[in-house]
């Protein structure tokens, strides 16, 4: 993780090297490691450094080479691939930066450099002699990467705060942006901010920009990923398992300490357990943390969340470590988390886990983020794949199997039809009102005053991507739909502070192609979904956690959203007076719906997406608040 930032004046008027001092400012409230600046003439490229990989140590950013220089925020996982392929191992390689790697692709490749490189990167490269600045995001969007571009100047950071401290970018509240968060409770899935005129550059997507012309490139599309075919399921499960490892291995790359995430789940501790003994080789010990709250002694200790985690750490020899959240740790949340940044509530229990990391100066977090919607996926749609495609033979079979399962095997089957058919065939319109979330929707309207009720309407059912007919379709929907990525830009936006670096071993880009790639029956045999990747982590857990079928989790889900209730009681109540006028929220409506929760002995899970969308509508009510203070 590394802070970058740039300018280029399309006018060709020089930069004031005020503005780059303010920009190298706003960006260093983290106290980076090191930082500089390069200026010459209508250009500028700055750079705060996070050390973290051994190579790190030995970058000096923004870095030149011949005519090009770069500034980026990068770890290139494929190092000895692309020393061969750029002919550069006269040198050793631990002694080769990833920027110089970066440079010598685009020194080759030009702007389809990005296509060959292997890991989490953001870049920027001026080139002098085509006068252009060419930018770049990785495979699956690791790396955040926000512009600001107009006939005159072209501005670039991986931080929005850094963009907005340029003397010349008015900060001005994008409405469009705001009615697509209030409705749908995220942005990620589009190229706007909350800011007017400040993008954001997607996935796998290239910008090259000169003084009269911008060109953008989507350089890779996971829809386009060819279908593997091998001889036998064992050649699947071996493969499965080497990429596992490699993308586990690349990723525990540091000079510092590794904590994991160690949910009890099949993702996080197949992780876990091969980083911990990846480091264990060399003496060092994982941290592994569950967001279970912490446990009273008298407390079960065998219900699914804590009790797989505490079996894998005391198994892997894993320093293990429950989090606590409290309604003063929310209260205080929602004074601090600005969605205008990119923050959101994706997991709130993941702050305390960053405070915590912090003091144990730990730079690097693995998560298991990815496994669900990919190479564990649970098959949604499966069947229904089959069906579409006219194979009902294949259909009936998968769903006869299914139905034995019951004790009454003719409704058994029309059950599994009714599951893995026509639910997955629904469009998202209509499986919204199925699942009550359009009910919801429609009350949070009620909180929204008419000229954003307006603007909210406006935008339309959010319909799928493509029906969630077949695994394959599944996963396109799982990495266009803006969910996972919403996850990934929030932690990096929170996790600058308290300078963490998330790894995702699960959105390794070869382990993306291969779960797009292998049949779709690898997921579902025996009846069993995420068939491939219980088998590929055979040897990893006990027998007992592969196989098990069940995550239930309540309690930690009960916990946050009672403390959720009572901190949204104390918010309102803290709640100034002179705050109270903004032109998007009907402010007494609200308050009225947390007093009437705050009466209620329990919630029932009715209560828990009104709840929720209470808490989005007081980040947005926060965000609005700041950014009328400016």
């Amino acid at each position: 993780m590394s802070g970058i930032f740039g300018i280029f004046n399309r006018n060709g008027r020089s930069v004031d090297k005020k503005i780059v001092d303010t920009m190298l400012e706003a960006m260093s409230y983290w106290k980076p490691d090191e930082r500089g600046t390069w200026v010459d003439g209508p250009v500028a490229l700055g750079h705060t450094m996070l050390w973290n990989t051994p190579e790190s140590k030995l970058e000096h950013l923004p870095n030149r080479k011949k005519s090009q220089i770069i500034t980026m925020d990068a770890r290139l996982d494929n190092r000895e691939e692309l020393a061969e392929k750029l002919e550069m191992t006269d040198s050793p390689i631990d002694q080769i930066t990833d920027s110089d790697f970066i440079l010598s692709a685009y020194e080759k490749w030009g702007e389809a450099c990005p296509k060959y490189l292997l890991g989490d990167f953001a870049f920027a490269i001026w080139d002098e002699k085509k006068q252009q600045m060419f930018c770049a995001r990785d495979h699956i969007g690791i790396k955040p990467f926000y512009y600001y571009v107009d006939d005159n100047k072209f501005i670039f950071s991986n931080e929005i705060k850094v963009i907005l401290s340029h003397f010349d970018i008015k900060k001005v509240l994008n409405d469009d942006a705001m009615a697509h968060y209030l409705k749908f409770g995220l942005l990620s899935d589009l190229d706007m901010t909350f800011y007017k005129n400040i993008y954001k550059l997607h996935a796998a997507t290239s910008i090259t920009i000169m003084v009269d012309e911008n060109k953008e490139d989507t350089y890779w599309k996971a829809e386009e990923c060819p279908k593997i075919h091998y001889n036998s399921l064992d050649e699947y499960i071996d493969r499965a398992k080497e990429l596992l490892e490699m993308a586990v291995n690349v990723r525990v790359r540091s000079i510092y300490p590794i904590a994991s995430h160690l949910s009890g789940g099949i993702d996080s501790s197949s992780i876990a357990v091969l980083a911990a003994r990846q480091l264990g080789k060399n003496g060092y010990k994982l941290t592994g943390f569950n967001w279970t709250p912490v446990l009273n002694e008298d407390t079960d200790m065998d219900y699914f969340e804590w009790g797989n985690s505490k079996k894998i750490a005391s198994l892997e020899h894993i320093e293990h470590q429950a989090i606590d959240l409290s309604e003063e740790d929310i209260f205080e949340l929602y004074q601090t988390v600005d969605i205008t940044q990119g923050d959101s509530i994706a997991f709130w229990y993941e702050h305390q886990i960053q405070k915590y990391v912090n003091k144990k100066n730990i730079r690097v977090i693995l998560s298991g983020t990815g496994g669900d919607e990919f190479i564990s996926n649970n098959s949604y749609g499966y069947i229904a794949g089959f069906f579409w495609r006219g194979e009902f033979k294949r259909a009936y079979n998968a769903l006869r199997v299914e139905g034995l399962r019951s004790r009454y095997p003719v409704l058994g089957f029309i059950k599994r039809f009714y599951q893995e058919v026509i639910l997955p065939s629904m469009p998202d319109w209509l499986y919204r009102i199925y699942s009550g979330s359009y009910c919801r929707f429609n009350r949070i309207l009620n909180y929204i005053k008419p000229s954003m009720k307006k603007s909210i309407k406006a935008l339309g059912p959010n319909y799928k991507l493509l029906m969630s007919v077949g695994v394959r379709n599944n996963m396109l929907n799982a990495l266009y739909d803006g969910l996972i990525q919403t996850r990934i830009e929030s932690w990096n936006t929170s996790g600058v502070s308290h300078k963490i670096e998330y790894r995702y071993p699960l959105l390794d880009k070869r382990i993306v192609e291969f779960a797009l790639g292998v049949p779709e029956e690898m997921f579902r045999q025996e009846g069993r979904s995420r068939f491939l990747f219980r088998q590929a982590i055979d040897g990893l857990l006990p027998d007992e956690m592969i196989w098990s079928n069940t995550k239930y989790e309540p309690k930690r889900v009960e916990k946050y959203m009672e403390i959720s209730q009572k901190a949204q009681t104390k918010w309102m109540q803290y709640y100034s007076i002179k705050d109270k006028k903004n032109e998007y929220f009907k402010l007494n409506s609200i308050f009225h719906d947390i007093a009437e929760f705050s009466l209620k002995d329990s919630l029932s899970k009715s209560d828990y997406g009104t709840i929720t969308a209470i808490t989005n509508l007081i980040l947005a009510i926060e965000a609005y608040k700041r950014y009328k203070k400016c």
